[in-house]
């Protein structure tokens, strides 16, 4: 049996346990599509060490050795082995996040630093408009 079966088998079991409820539920959780599960049940498309890392962190109890390697069983029963897998998958989820957050914070900086500039610009432009203002038609009072 190939990690592709065994990888259907998992989400069989997981639904059969009532954690997922359908593909389309456990493919929005893997950051994919229906169609990219059914592909690797037909065999069309080989799983990715990717969609196996973002199984392992969304369902921490699967067993990735088992999908790959066909050895152990296909869930974790020990609730150290889930713990010790839970704290692995948070630290990735947490640095996972905080990189995204770093690339907003960038983003936005560098928004900022153009808005910024376009203030200044404007500034400049009106202080020449007010400057060549047409000062005539002004009423001289006193």
């Amino acid at each position: 049996m190939d990690e592709n079966i065994r990888f259907i088998e998992l989400l069989d079991t997981l639904k059969a346990n009532g954690i997922i409820s359908d593909y389309v539920q456990v493919s929005k959780e893997l950051g994919t599509n229906k169609a990219s599960i059914s592909d690797i049940k037909s065999g069309r498309k080989k799983l990715s060490i990717d969609l196996l890392r973002r199984m392992k962190l969304s369902y921490p109890q699967t067993n990735i050795e088992w999908v790959i390697m066909g050895e152990g069983d296909m869930l974790l029963s020990t609730s150290s082995e889930i713990h010790q897998t839970q704290a692995s998958g948070l630290e990735e989820r947490l640095l996972a996040f905080i990189q995204e957050k770093d690339v907003v914070i960038r983003e936005q900086a560098e928004e900022i630093g153009q808005l910024r500039e376009r203030i200044t610009q404007m500034q400049q432009r009106f202080e020449k408009d007010a400057a060549n203002a047409n000062t005539d038609t002004i009423a001289n009072v006193g």
